[in-house]
């Protein structure tokens, strides 16, 4: 998994409307919004190469965050159609960089840059696996090819 995409992996685009339970008092999407609709376009990407995260689990494999960085260009209120792009970075040894992008619908300019950085794990014991699954492995080239 040491390999590193030439330039960046495509984007996979993840559409989400924004409901009141993302919401807080005033309307504005709440900061962990954000970062649930990261996740699952995380797991979308992963979903559209043949790789079902459940699939992953059973394998003893987590993926968890182990850095994350999110900047605010404008505020994403209740009713907005947004779409979170996601796409692999870069791959450094087991660390894979994501970069995660939400934009409203019709708008050139992002809402919200999302940066994560995720490590493959034994899920058992929780150490790193300097040798993840073949199945992950195999995604993450899908997914930057």
């Amino acid at each position: 998994m040491n390999a590193s995409p030439q330039g960046s992996s495509p984007w996979f685009e993840y559409p989400v409307w924004v409901q009141p339970c993302h919401t807080d008092y005033a309307g504005v999407v709440w900061h962990g919004s954000y970062l649930e609709w990261m996740e699952a376009a995380r797991i979308a990407a992963f979903r559209s190469v043949g790789l079902e995260y459940s699939a992953l689990v059973q394998l003893g494999c987590d993926l968890p965050v182990i850095d994350l960085s999110l900047r605010y260009q404008k505020a994403i209120r209740m009713g907005n159609e947004v779409i979170v792009k996601t796409r692999i970075s870069k791959l450094d040894k087991v660390r894979l960089f994501w970069d995660q992008d939400i934009f409203c619908i019709n708008t050139e300019k992002p809402c919200v840059l999302g940066r994560v950085t995720l490590v493959p794990v034994n899920s058992e014991n929780g150490r790193i696996l300097r040798t993840p699954p073949q199945a992950l492995q195999d995604a993450i080239h899908q997914l930057i090819s």
